[in-house]
């Protein structure tokens, strides 16, 4: 039988679960910065709060972690995410956190949509299986729209 861990131990892996600075955010900005675009993080004053934003190009980034945003049973072979949490003792309080995560990220992009914004959501297993590419499609997004805010990186 699987051990159980206790409420402490839970909370205190819960309290460390980075909400912005994450390495998968990290690696994404270093590449766009040397490719030389310039943007905003985290800029409040948008819905979702986005993890990078390109004003001018007016293009929103959001660097989406896996499980919390509900892509994790695709990656692990499941056939949808009721299947991957079946076993969870809490599982429908992770099923509703999940699905209420993905609920909002959907309702976000319309919001920044209709207020003439461009979305890019990029999850974190792209961004550390192929950095690169990741990079690149932020890149393209934005030298497609506004090429003149490339900066020549030194």
């Amino acid at each position: 039988m699987k051990k159980r861990r206790n409420a402490k131990l839970v909370s205190r892996i819960m309290a460390s679960v980075k909400s912005a600075g994450t390495r998968p955010e990290i690696i994404l900005r270093k590449g766009v910065w040397a490719k030389g675009l310039r943007y905003r993080l985290h800029d409040s004053r948008l819905p979702g709060k986005p993890d990078m934003v390109f004003t001018s190009a007016r293009l929103a980034v959001f660097v989406d972690g896996d499980f919390w945003h509900g892509n994790q049973w695709r990656l692990r072979g499941f056939n949808s995410l009721e299947e991957q949490l079946k076993g969870l003792r809490n599982k429908p309080y992770w099923e509703r956190k999940i699905k209420r995560n993905m609920e909002r990220d959907r309702q976000v992009n319309h919001a920044l949509r209709r207020g003439g914004w461009r979305v890019v959501r990029i999850w974190e297993s792209q961004i550390t299986k192929q950095p690169d590419r990741a990079i690149n499609r932020i890149f393209n997004a934005v030298s497609r729209w506004k090429p003149q805010l490339i900066v020549q990186p030194k």
